[in-house]
């Protein structure tokens, strides 16, 4: 895919994954709990895909979709059941117990796991620009959500680990994902891990107690639209696109644009709360755009060249 093209999607994945957190936030504010906001938000975006793959030849054409193998759909379906739908529900209950820009410093580590991650498990070329992109990035948005101190995670503590340990395990299962993608369909791997995320979180709610139950009390419409948000245009705008470019792009080149979240979130903060930005978020943005110029901009022979897996007779499933 042309570099201009990817960047631009790139941009726009980012900037609509930004407000993840304000949304969550918001949705459990307003009346559902943590595990209301994971079930009907992957619930309905599992059928809303499955939909569109039966019914929407467009679509299909659109997002290069092609029937999975039966072994890799159940592949992605147990990844999205032990690994999808866990680490966002770590997500989800992890927000209770710390704030949204602490989770937003743990997300901008994402880049640095997934780049060992993909080099170990995906063998991709970490370029040395591609590496001083990677860093670059992640400084910078440490910067706009910390500043030049470290972190103050008092009494949030619990959060942040829980937090952290879901960062990890996207990570893990992000570069898995990826590996199955490559040998057929990236919308195909997508529905059958959504599926899999979904039964995870019904599962949970049905077995477990507590905060883990789903409730819905005193709803507000901001929650709804919140929930809206996050099934539409941070699910199913993004994933689909991420998903496609996964195919035959870099997975170390494309996390480079995750560090884009940190000072976007600020600037909804500056509209949302009147929130002016600082001069961390300034030159956190700078440096984060100086790794987009880097990541994007430089390219070395083959640095794009995407290891494929060997794509071995199965029988197929339909989706």
């Amino acid at each position: 895919m042309d570099r201009r093209k990817l960047f631009g999607i790139i941009v726009l994945l980012n900037l609509l994954w930004a407000p993840v957190n304000f949304m969550v936030g918001t949705a459990k504010s307003g009346g559902f709990s943590a595990i209301a906001v994971g079930c009907i938000r992957w619930v309905s975006l599992a059928f809303i895909i499955q939909a569109l793959l039966l019914f929407s030849s467009p679509f299909r054409k659109l997002i290069g979709y092609k029937p999975l193998h039966r072994h890799d759909w159940i592949r992605a379906f147990l990844l999205g059941l032990f690994f999808f739908g866990p680490s966002h529900m770590l997500f989800y209950y992890s927000l209770s117990f710390t704030s949204e820009v602490e989770g937003t410093v743990l997300l901008s580590t994402s880049p640095v796991f997934t780049g060992i991650f993909s080099y170990f498990i995906l063998k991709e070329h970490l370029t040395t620009h591609r590496q001083l992109a990677i860093l670059i990035s992640s400084i910078g948005a440490y910067i706009v959500s910390v500043g030049f101190t470290l972190p103050s995670l008092a009494g949030h503590a619990k959060g942040n680990l829980l937090f952290g340990a879901g960062v990890l395990i996207e990570c893990f299962m992000g570069v898995l994902a990826a590996k199955l993608a490559r040998r057929s369909s990236g919308i195909g791997v997508l529905s059958a891990e959504i599926w899999g995320g979904a039964l995870c979180f019904i599962l949970v709610s049905l077995f477990a107690k507590g905060m883990f139950q789903i409730q819905a009390n005193q709803v507000t419409l901001a929650g709804i639209l919140a929930i809206g948000y996050l099934i539409f245009m941070c699910g199913l705008i993004t994933f689909p696109l991420w998903y496609r470019i996964v195919e035959s792009s870099p997975l170390t080149l494309l996390v480079v644009g995750i560090a884009m979240q940190p000072p976007v979130a600020a600037l909804l903060n500056w509209v949302a709360k009147n929130e002016l930005p600082t001069t961390n978020t300034l030159i956190g943005g700078t440096l984060i755009l100086i790794a987009l110029a880097i990541g994007f901009g430089i390219k070395s022979p083959h640095e794009d060249d995407v290891p494929h897996e060997d794509d071995t007779p199965q029988e197929t499933t339909s989706n």
